[in-house]
């Protein structure tokens, strides 16, 4: 049976008791095996032109905006061009989900810091923005897998307190301990995804690299800062990620239905 890989990105913080005007985006791209040779030797090819270390991963941060190692405004328009194209032409899956955490506290009844405090559940109410987003990306993942008839594995770079959220709500999603899903999706799940990767800072993986990109500049369009980075060609970029038609900000109806909250209720935690 054929392989596919979901390769998982992140981009600003995920607690409800983080600043609720600072954006947080997970984005997942599928790469079927026979499509991630050729994104490796197009990253091998850019880091020979603009002379970066090949033995270490393409991040999208030390290149654009890093002091000390971002490459001159003329070289990161002209390489804005070549990423840009090259997104235009690979056969890539891509899934951008954003959450508005004031919308969020609106849906689950959360008013204040103070009811985060006490039992375990209630400690565990900052994190549950990390908790749908991870389950609309595995729930895509594993319907890819199954109307395609292949197995599949995940690979995110490694971020510590990430990690545990991740491989709990993938447990979660095959165990089917949620409200909103039923027990056909937590089987596909369970069955078609076979393997969860935690990689290193210094892992080469060109599916990690493209998806660290399509995050990097996709973060810049949900701070609307896009404008200001037209020099260095962040704006192409975005360009060839919108025609893919990615992004989507998780609703407060889906955050009712996902954790099986009625209107005018407030989630069972802070009951």
């Amino acid at each position: 049976m054929q392989k596919s890989t979901l390769f998982i990105d992140e981009s600003g913080k995920s607690s409800l008791l983080s600043d609720e005007k600072q954006p947080f985006i997970i984005t997942g791209v599928i790469l079927d095996d026979q499509e991630i040779s050729a994104i490796e030797g197009f990253f091998t090819y850019i880091k020979r032109k603009y002379q970066i270390d090949s033995t270490k991963p393409f991040h999208s941060y030390h290149i654009f905006e890093n002091d000390t190692t971002k490459l001159s405004n003329e070289n990161l328009k002209e390489l804005s061009k070549t990423l840009a194209e090259f997104l235009s032409l690979i056969p890539i899956k891509i899934v951008i989900l954003e959450v508005d955490k004031k919308t969020f506290k609106k849906a689950i009844g959360l008013a204040n810091e103070e009811q985060c405090k006490g039992s375990k559940e209630r400690k565990e109410i900052p994190k549950l923005p990390y908790k749908i987003l991870a389950t609309n990306l595995f729930i895509w993942f594993a319907e890819y897998l199954q109307e395609e008839n292949r197995i599949g594995q995940v690979i995110t770079d490694s971020r510590r307190v990430g990690d545990h959220q991740l491989l709990k709500t993938l447990n979660v999603c095959k165990e089917g301990h949620l409200p909103s899903m039923n027990g056909e999706t937590s089987s596909h799940i369970k069955e078609r995804v076979t393997a969860l990767c935690f990689a290193e800072k210094n892992f080469l993986s060109g599916g990690l690299e493209i998806t660290d990109l399509i995050s990097y500049v996709t973060f810049f369009k949900v701070r609307k800062l896009l404008s200001k980075n037209k020099d260095i060609g962040i704006p192409l970029i975005w360009e060839e990620i919108k025609m893919k038609k990615a992004l989507r900000t998780i609703t407060e109806k889906e955050i009712r239905v996902f954790f099986g909250i009625k209107k005018g209720e407030v989630h069972k935690a802070l009951k």
